[in-house]
């Protein structure tokens, strides 16, 4: 095997991370995508790379592993640029979020444009061997991960998709051991080179005949340069599956992977602002419109609600003060964790609003005023000056009652409840507050819980730093005062959904082994809170010890 050990060779660098993770089903709510590309950090302990990668890791699909993708390697550096390009995404860009196994210290210089097809390291103390086979290709589980509709074509466009090895030499390894390159057999062959005649220059036959020869370049990348063979080339081995791929222009559609058929499943979409319209001091009204078309008609139904990003961004400033007409934002798909209840069981509705959440309950009591339906709206505020949507309200009539502390008709939750039947639903939304008023009202007279859906409008920020740990793995999390639970576990590598993430909706649920917590939003019933925390709450729930996570 001809070498050439180069002659200024990558530095030595440090094992960053380690991760693992294991295979879930149906990934993004997707049937029938099976991914493991949340890992989880392991660790800072030996764990034991063999043929076929760490112990504990697995994944997804059959092409995603093997002897050539063993172990896959990202540039912790490119998370730096991922952030600056997609701010709205920050929270999703942490180590970890492209399924790696292997992160190095970020100033390495290790990247895909450093980093060769055939190159070798060594790893630690027990001189485990690895090999670069070829770069890894992007697909369109990036799209979902970090919630970007053409992540994987942005990866494979800027070079940033990191790379994958085989094992030549098993051993344990751990963070913190040195990696050193220590031969480079093809130095001309760059992984960002390899890409270019795989993606940009798809005719060069010539370049495609070296290709077949590189030595140590994977099998999979092989055959993507492959088709009808038009004669034989001196030093090329073919077979049916591994032939030249240029002729008469046709290539294979990559719209698969970076895409898949799937393609309405993407939630993510822009929207331009086109009216901005001042309701009250504090509330303004917000009219958008797509700037794409949906794959598929949008079902709006009443109670729905949709998450923006932001990024970085301070929700309330940014919006109010300053987004203009023409700025896009982008918005998530439809989701109705606040829907109206329609049942037997149900022959009444009352909703009750303070301030800015009148938003929540606008659309449901039109629907119902033009059906004809049995509803009241009680909508509480401090001064008449703080009245929103009068428009809308003036539709709905004798329905809508307003209850003005400053003008001595503050709402009587006790009153309302009482006088509510056992089909009457009742809808509340606003300030924590009013929140736990009706629902200690609704315990006082035994009025059903079930028949109150409530939404809060804010996320409580309040807390000191505490630690959780975590059942089945052998570490600790520190959740930091800015921090979310939800946050921390996502960079742990943990696949926690979420939808609302303001306490409402309860997806974010996760067990509680042991511990204690003194709970806030709405997500959970009196029965769950006995095992269930929301993990979406920043800092909303007091740990007076240590809670073990399921």
């Amino acid at each position: 095997m001809g070498s050439n050990t180069p002659a200024s060779p990558l530095p030595p660098t440090k094992v960053l991370q380690l991760r693992a993770g294991r295979v879930i089903k149906n990934q993004f709510n997707i049937p029938n995508l099976n991914s493991a590309i949340f890992k989880v950090s392991l660790p800072p302990k030996p764990v034991y790379l063999g043929p076929l990668g760490l112990t504990g890791d697995a994944q997804g699909a059959p092409t995603h592993g093997g002897l050539e993708k063993a172990f896959m390697h990202y540039a912790s550096a490119h998370y730096s640029h991922w952030k600056r390009e997609l701010p709205e995404s920050e929270k999703l860009l942490r180590y970890g979020g492209f399924g790696e196994n292997l992160l190095t210290s970020p100033d390495d210089g290790y990247n895909e444009h450093t980093v060769c097809v055939g190159d070798i390291f060594e790893i630690g103390g027990n001189r485990v061997r690895i090999q670069v086979t070829q770069p890894r290709q992007p697909c369109l589980k990036l799209n979902h991960r970090f919630e970007v509709r053409d992540m994987a074509l942005r990866a494979q466009n800027n070079n940033m998709t990191g790379w994958h090895h085989r094992v030549l030499v098993p051993g344990f390894i751990q963070p913190g051991d040195e990696m050193r390159l220590v031969e480079r057999i093809n130095p001309e062959w760059c992984l960002s080179r390899v890409q270019r005649y795989m993606y940009v220059e798809r005719e060069n036959m010539e370049i495609m005949r070296e290709l077949l020869k590189l030595e140590a370049l994977g099998e999979e990348t092989r055959e993507i340069f492959s088709l009808e063979l038009l004669g034989d080339f001196p030093g090329v081995i073919a077979n049916d599956s591994q032939r030249l791929r240029v002729q008469k222009g046709i290539y294979r559609d990559e719209n698969d992977r970076l895409i898949g058929a799937e393609r309405h499943l993407i939630k993510w979409s822009k929207y331009r602002l086109i009216e901005k319209k001042k309701q009250t001091e504090m509330i303004s009204s917000f009219t958008f419109t797509a700037t794409e078309t949906a794959v598929n008609p949008i079902n709006i139904m009443p109670g729905a609600h949709i998450r923006v990003k932001l990024g970085p961004k301070s929700g309330n400033l940014f919006m109010h003060e300053r987004l203009i007409i023409g700025d896009e934002l982008t918005f998530s798909k439809m989701a109705s964790d606040f829907p109206l209840r329609e049942d037997d069981d149900c022959d009444e509705h009352i909703f009750i609003a303070g301030g800015v959440g009148i938003t929540a309950f606008l659309a449901g009591a039109r629907l119902l005023k033009e059906q004809g339906q049995k509803f009241k709206m009680y909508y509480a505020m401090k001064r008449e000056d703080d009245l929103a949507f009068k428009d809308i309200l003036q539709i709905l009539g004798d329905s809508v009652e307003l209850c003005v502390s400053e003008s001595g008709t503050r709402i009587d939750i006790t009153k309302i409840l009482g006088q509510a039947s056992k089909k009457t639903h009742i809808y509340v939304c606003g300030p924590e507050r009013l929140l736990h008023a009706v629902k200690e009202a609704g315990k006082a007279i035994g009025f059903p819980e079930l028949n109150i859906s409530s939404e809060a409008f804010a996320v409580s920020t309040s807390g000191d730093l505490f630690t959780v740990e975590i059942e089945s793995q052998d570490k600790e999390l520190q959740v930091k005062e800015e921090e979310s639970l939800l946050d921390v576990l996502r960079s742990a590598g943990f696949d926690v959904a979420s939808s609302c993430e303001v306490g409402n909706c309860g997806t974010c649920r996760i067990g509680v082994r042991k511990g204690r917590v003194e709970h806030r939003g709405i997500g959970l019933l009196e029965e769950e809170k006995k095992g269930m925390m929301l993990s979406c709450m920043h800092h909303a729930f007091t740990i007076t010890e240590p809670p073990y996570l399921q």
